[in-house]
């Protein structure tokens, strides 16, 4: 093969150009007391994902002509090597995108569906109560427990419509990594050993998963996935009607009658059809229009969030204050609260969107939250004693000891003004832990965010689209142009954790890294535990404000540090409009790295 030296001297200067921009960062913005990174800074565009590789990947497209889709396609594509444990082509997802050309903002859902033949009945354990008391013992892993994959579908379609590269150009990245192998990082070792036990009982998995097919990755160790080469390699040669109806849909389909899961050729074969462009919600914010994405995501409860606290003077009560927290707290409760009630697949259920967003609504949700805050200041305990408010300082975190939930985010500009943003996930860490046969494809564990009880407005039927906190990203657009492009995964934390970068950003005025950096806190509000009692915070928030907020009542969750994973990995980019230049944040939580040029 010939090898294009122009354009590897091209993209070459690119890079040398991120590393000294990237040095000279804090010239334009102040960066946070306590953030590890500057931000990164570039003009012709801008890729922020979960791993450097991925960005990189995204970046390649950008140097070589390409535009924000081909640049996010190919970041997400890599994602199967870089992140296997979050997303991949078997994943689900949502986008979020603004179209220069058309001055629009679209969003495309592909975020699963039930299998057609799925029953509840067969999966081990019971659901929960019909009181809505538990989440009940179900299976959580195997093929029994994956929704119909929608990731490869909705990047076609973007690239269809909007991309100006083929699925070869996107996926060459991709299929490098995988052939080649990508080296392990602390955290990537971490995960491999948060979900080893997901991954043991399926011979197809250790074989790929394990190292020598006995022990998970650890730092330093090369990771490939050969036969996930092969199959890439394919769908980028012949398209992705190989995958949804061809030679691979027919091994697919296979391999889960022969294991005892749901997904066949019909069900696969009727995915591309269902991956179509809608509209977007919004709200407006402090002069901002904001973007959300509509159900079957619960991005409804960050823009409710965000219209609750628009009637608070924020930098008044000052950032991550008692004042502040407290407020913020009380109006995340209550949007959980009708996200849980309330959202589905609209397909099936009435989701009542303009009236969850209406004025009179929001300032009702207001009223609620402001007394509860007063209530608690009523309630507050002088009397506490020191052993006391150090035995709630230090409740043991139960969420999420073996990285049961796994998502991430991605966000991408270029020069030409498209903004777009991912977030796309396996549900389970390496998704359900089942590959298929020889494909190498790692399957998601979606079905595992529905409720098994039926009659709820998240409950499983047949091809219902999986309702979830996907939805977890926002464009903010100022003059009809965004300005700012952010999400962010960690479960249900993810619509806690994106309106808090959000403020960081519109309301006390920092950049997008140092947003992205500073302390952030979540209810532990997983399926079947709403309304929530705990709240897991990062100790980097001041000791007295603590100390404050549990003389509140507040059960807080100390036990995971200055930084924790479990309040999300967000990624994000912002632009000057007057003078040009992009901003990209990234999550020092995870592996995130923004890469600009």
């Amino acid at each position: 093969m010939k090898t294009n030296y122009k354009k590897h001297f091209a993209f070459t200067c690119a890079l040398v150009g991120v590393i000294m921009i990237t040095t000279i960062a804090n010239t334009f913005a102040q960066v946070a007391k306590d953030n590890l990174r500057p931000a990164a800074i570039g003009k012709q565009g801008m890729v922020a994902s979960a791993n450097p590789l991925a960005s990189l990947a995204g970046q390649k497209m950008l140097a070589n002509g390409g535009n924000a889709i081909d640049a996010i396609v190919a970041a997400a594509a890599s994602l199967n090597a870089v992140e296997p444990y979050m997303s991949g082509t078997a994943g689900v997802g949502y986008m979020l995108y603004y179209s220069a050309k058309d001055d629009k903002v679209r969003s495309l859902v592909f975020g699963g569906w039930v299998p057609k033949s799925f029953k509840t009945q067969s999966l081990k354990g019971e659901a929960k109560a019909a009181d809505g008391a538990g989440h009940g013992a179900i299976e959580t892993v195997g093929p029994k427990i994956v929704a119909i994959p929608g990731n490869l579908a909705g990047w076609n379609r973007a690239l269809e419509d909007y991309g100006t590269m083929s699925l070869k150009e996107v996926f060459a990245p991709t299929i490098e990594y995988l052939e080649n192998g990508i080296p392990i990082t602390e955290f990537d070792e971490a995960m491999w050993k948060g979900t080893v036990e997901r991954v043991k009982p399926h011979k197809e998995s250790v074989a790929i998963l394990f190292k020598d097919g006995e022990n998970p990755y650890e730092i330093g160790d090369i990771f490939t996935n050969k036969p996930l080469a092969r199959t890439m390699n394919r769908i980028a040669d012949e398209g992705i009607e190989v995958f949804y109806q061809g030679d691979i849909a027919q091994q697919i389909a296979a391999a889960f009658k022969k294991d005892g899961g749901f997904i066949t050729v019909e069900d696969l074969a009727m995915v591309p059809g269902r991956v179509q462009w809608t509209e977007p919600i919004s709200i407006d914010y402090r002069g901002y229009k904001v973007y959300n994405n509509p159900p079957p995501g619960m991005g409804i409860q960050q823009l409710q969030t965000l219209k609750i606290m628009e009637g608070f003077d924020l930098k008044a009560m000052g950032h991550n204050s008692t004042e502040y927290l407290a407020h913020l707290m009380e109006a995340i409760y209550f949007s959980r609260i009708d996200t849980d009630k309330y959202v589905g697949d609209p397909d099936y259920v009435d989701v009542p969107v303009d009236r969850l967003l209406s004025d009179s609504y929001i300032d009702g949700q207001r009223k609620k939250v402001i007394e509860r805050v007063k209530n608690r200041k009523i309630a507050h305990k002088s009397d506490f004693t020191e052993a006391e408010l150090e035995l709630l300082g230090n409740l043991k975190d139960n969420m999420d000891p073996k990285y049961t939930y796994a998502t991430t985010s991605l966000s991408a500009m270029d020069q030409w003004g498209n903004a777009v943003v991912i977030i796309q996930t396996h549900g389970g860490g390496f998704g359900s832990g089942y590959v298929a046969g020889k494909t190498g494809l790692i399957f998601n564990s979606a079905i595992d965010w529905m409720e098994k009880t039926p009659g709820l407005a998240n409950s499983v039927e047949p091809w219902k689209a999986v309702g979830w906190c996907v939805g977890g990203m926002m464009q903010f657009h100022i003059d009809g142009k965004p300005e700012m492009v952010v999400g962010s995964p960690g479960s249900f934390g993810i619509l806690q954790s994106v309106p808090q970068v959000a403020m960081n950003y519109v309301d006390f005025g920092m950049n997008i890294q140092d947003a992205i950096s500073a302390p952030r806190f979540r209810w532990k509000d997983e399926l079947g535990s709403v309304p929530a009692k705990e709240i897991i915070i990062e100790t980097r928030v001041d000791n007295e404000v603590l100390k404050s907020l549990r003389q509140m009542g507040y059960l807080l969750d100390t036990s995971l540090g200055d930084w924790s994973m479990t309040v999300g990995g967000a990624q994000g980019v912002s632009v000057d409009r007057k003078t040009g230049w992009i901003m990209g944040g990234a999550d020092p939580r995870r592996n995130g790295y923004a890469v600009g040029w």
